[in-house]
C-alpha cells in the first residue's frame, strides 16, 4: 500500500482541529520546513516592495504568451491550452513554448503531462526562469493532491491529505484502524511513510515556488503558491503574512475565486475539515479540448 493510498483512505477518520489556522500561530509540528522560514519571510518582505510581474513581459517569452496569458486572465484554460499546443505544433524544436504549454496544462488540471513538457523544453536548452520554476512546484504538488481526492487545478487549501496527514502525527508511531468503505489496518511504517511523502513533496514545492520569487519578486502567481504551501507545510503565520500581502493584488485574476476560498479556510478552518473528510465525487471527463494541430503530446 502506498503512503498516497493510506492517506487517501484517511479521509473518513476522526477530524483534527486546525485551531492554529484560525489564531494564526507557528508551525504545525507534522509537517514544519524550518529550512524555509527564514525564506519565507524574505519574500514577503520582498513582494511587498516589488511591482506586480507578468511572465508575457519576460525577454524570452514566446510570440504565443499574451494569448495564452490573456485566455487564462480570462478563465478560459482551454482555450490557453488549445494556443499554447498550436504554437508548441508550429515550433516543436523551440523550448520556451513548451512551458508555456506546461502552465496551461496545470491550469487544466494535466500537471503530468505539464511535468513531461517541462523536461521536454530543459531537453531543448531552456534555462530555468521564474515561469519555468513555478510551473515545476505547482505540477509536482498538484499531481501530488489528485492522488488524494481533490480534482481542482487551485484544490482547497485545506484537502483530505493535509487533514489526515496532520491526524497521522498524532498517532504517536502506533498503527492506525481506517474506517470507509471497509475496514483495514494501516501499520506504523505505512503511517510514517505518508506522513514522510506529504512532507517531502510539500518541503520541496514549497521550495521551488520560493526559488521563483527569488527571480521575480513580484509574481503574484508563484506568491499565491508559496502562501497556500507555506499553510500545508505548517508555517501558518509566514503563509497568512503572504496571504494578507497577496490580497490587493487579487481583484480581476482568475484565481481571485479561489483565494477568497482560502481566504475563509483561513478565517475558519471548520468548513474545510468538514469537506476534507467527506469521500471525493466520481470522476468526470476532462472537457479541455486538444488542438487538431497537436503533434507533440500523446
Amino acid at each position: 500500500m502506498t503512503a498516497a493510498v493510506v492517506v487517501l483512505g484517511l479521509i473518513v477518520i476522526g477530524a483534527f482541529t486546525f485551531g492554529m489556522l484560525a489564531r494564526g500561530h507557528g508551525t504545525r509540528p507534522a509537517t514544519q520546513v524550518p529550512d524555509h522560514l527564514s525564506r519565507l519571510d524574505r519574500a514577503v518582505a520582498a513582494f511587498h516592495a516589488a511591482a506586480p510581474w507578468q511572465p508575457a513581459t519576460a525577454a524570452d517569452a514566446p510570440e504565443a504568451a499574451a494569448a495564452i496569458e490573456a485566455a487564462l486572465i480570462a478563465g478560459d484554460p482551454a482555450k490557453a491550452l488549445a494556443t499554447a499546443e498550436a504554437a508548441v505544433a508550429a515550433a516543436p524544436e523551440a523550448s520556451a513554448p513548451r512551458v508555456w504549454l506546461a502552465w496551461a496544462l496545470c491550469a487544466n488540471v494535466e500537471p503530468t503531462a505539464a511535468l513531461i513538457q517541462l523536461d521536454k523544453a530543459r531537453a531543448l536548452g531552456v534555462v530555468d526562469g521564474a515561469l519555468a520554476i513555478y510551473v515545476e512546484a505547482r505540477a509536482r504538488h498538484l499531481a501530488f493532491e489528485l492522488a488524494t481526492g481533490p480534482r481542482l487545478a487551485m484544490p482547497p487549501l485545506i484537502t483530505a491529505g493535509d487533514l489526515a496527514v496532520v491526524t497521522l502525527a498524532g498517532t504517536r508511531g502506533g498503527a492506525a484502524w481506517l474506517s470507509g468503505a471497509e475496514d483495514i489496518k494501516v501499520s506504523r511504517e505505512e503511517l510514517a511513510a505518508a506522513v514522510a511523502e506529504h512532507r517531502t513533496v510539500t518541503s520541496h514545492a514549497l521550495g521551488r515556488a520560493l526559488d521563483a520569487l527569488d527571480v521575480a519578486p513580484g509574481f503574484v502567481d508563484a506568491a499565491y503558491l508559496v502562501a497556500r504551501l507555506a499553510i500545508k507545510a505548517g508555517a501558518v503565520a509566514a503563509g497568512r503574512a503572504l496571504f494578507a500581502a497577496l490580497a490587493p493584488r487579487m481583484p480581476g485574476r482568475p484565481d481571485a475565486e479561489a483565494f477568497a476560498r482560502d481566504l475563509a479556510e483561513l478565517a475558519d478552518p471548520s468548513g474545510a475539515m468538514a469537506a476534507a473528510l467527506r469521500p471525493p465525487p466520481p470522476p468526470t471527463p476532462p472537457t479541455a479540448k486538444r488542438s487538431r494541430a497537436l503533434r507533440v503530446l500523446p
